[in-house]
């Protein structure tokens, strides 16, 4: 969409999380106030979700204060250097900092502000201003982004939590607790707009995989896993749509279990295996598909071909059982395992699965669904729970003999992604019900 809409959109649904989220979410977390502190260039994720489509960066320091009373209402503050193109979200608190032209300013720039009022206030400092804030609001607990389990609640810098603490002074010092559950339900929980917008990235996603996998793209013989894996990467930059890593493009054949050389040549009979994803208006996409290039010179084709879609239809069927079994509430350790023994009944040999949550962020913050290196209790993010309006990149893959190829054991990898909702897993983009055929 054209960049002004886009920005429009993504600076609606900050409004709305702020008022709807947030207080529904802080309430659930049992927090009185919420401190989020990040400077430019180094703002941490939270402090990232909580810009407006304007700021690329934070100006300088962003400073947010969230405070919520006996009511459930709460109140947001910003602590920054004036800018109010910002008060759309928060109500700016630092009005008259030391040293600053606020009559050039207020009087030219902000005429909106009562001028007079400002001129009888006496000038504070960032630090002066939140520990204001903090008295006024008295809060029992005081949550801040510091966490040894998630880098996601851990964005607060050493030196910022140091002046904080010097400004709370002993008797709020004592109350600053970790902001982590709130900081990680608050960067996983997706508002409508949002899951709206998800879905078209996701299917946009998965129209240039199937793009990439064509006759347009894959010369057999002559295009080599590098040049596709480029396109893919190439045709997301020219949408607009960036990839948040390296695309990666495998291929399997005859003989090789796994070639990821750029310089391979995509050959008649292989098997291909690409992995993706792309960042739009704030939210990320994460998708593997696989492709088989069609060899009719091979007497054996037809044979691979089926035993190729076999294995398809069994990575599906985990598919099923892994969104079958989560449940709100659940660990990731717990669907993992029930997921596994699951798979395992129905004769699945060799499953793996190492879903990750996805959204704001490609690797996102929640429950970790076991990992590549780990198939079993994943200490920390594994032992978070499934909440509502989250998405995930359910990633997994059988490991299956193909036996026109002297029984190789190949890896036959999926992810796509998904949206847990009203206790149940949907496929917004739909998901590879085939395998792709190139030629």
């Amino acid at each position: 969409m054209p960049l002004q809409q886009l920005f429009a959109l993504r600076d609606n649904i900050l409004e709305k999380r702020l008022k709807t989220l947030l207080p529904r979410l802080m309430k659930d977390t049992a927090v009185t106030m919420w401190i989020v502190i990040g400077d430019e260039y180094n703002e941490g994720p939270t402090v990232r979700s909580l810009l407006p489509s304007s700021f690329v960066h934070a100006r300088r320091k962003a400073l947010f204060i969230f405070a919520r009373d006996a009511e459930g209402m709460v109140q947001r503050y910003i602590v920054s250097k004036p800018d109010f193109s910002i008060d759309r979200f928060y109500t700016p608190a630092l009005l008259k900092p030391p040293g600053f032209d606020f009559e050039t300013f207020y009087s030219t720039f902000a005429t909106s502000y009562d001028l007079e009022a400002i001129r009888k206030m006496d000038a504070e400092d960032t630090w002066q201003c939140v520990a204001r804030i903090v008295r006024e609001h008295d809060p029992d607990s005081i949550a801040v982004d510091s966490s040894t389990v998630t880098a996601f609640a851990d964005g607060l810098s050493r030196s910022n939590y140091d002046q904080l603490a010097e400004a709370l002074g002993e008797h709020y010092r004592d109350r600053i607790v970790t902001s982590e559950r709130l900081a990680v339900r608050w960067l996983e929980t997706r508002i409508d707009e949002e899951l709206d917008l998800f879905t078209k990235i996701v299917s946009a996603t998965r129209d240039i995989i199937a793009e990439c996998y064509s006759p347009a793209v894959i010369v057999p013989g002559k295009t080599t896993l590098g040049e596709a894996r480029f396109f893919l990467m190439e045709r997301g930059y020219a949408m607009g749509m960036p990839p948040w890593f390296e695309a990666t493009l495998w291929a399997r054949r005859r003989g090789a279990a796994h070639l990821e050389s750029d310089d391979t040549v995509i050959e008649p009979g292989d098997l291909l295996h690409c992995d993706v994803g792309f960042i739009y208006g704030g939210l990320c996409s994460d998708v593997q598909e696989m492709a088989y290039v069609n060899n009719p010179d091979d007497r054996e084709n037809d044979a691979i071909r089926a035993t190729l879609s076999a294995i398809h239809r069994t990575a599906m069927r985990l598919q099923d059982i892994l969104a079958s079994e989560f449940r709100a509430g659940a660990t990731g350790n717990e669907v993992l395992a029930a997921a596994l023994a699951k798979a395992r009944e129905e004769g699945i040999e060799r499953p793996m699965i190492y879903t990750h949550p996805t959204g704001a962020f490609g690797h996102g913050p929640g429950p970790t669904i076991g990992t590549f290196g780990n198939q079993g209790f994943v200490e920390g993010p594994g032992e978070y729970t499934v909440n509502d309006r989250t998405c995930y990149a359910l990633e997994l893959n059988v490991r299956e003999k193909v036996a026109p190829w002297d029984e190789l054991l190949i890896m036959y990898g999926q992810e796509i992604d998904v949206v847990f909702r009203d206790g149940a897993v949907r496929f917004p983009a739909g998901r590879q019900t085939e395998l792709h055929i190139v030629g």
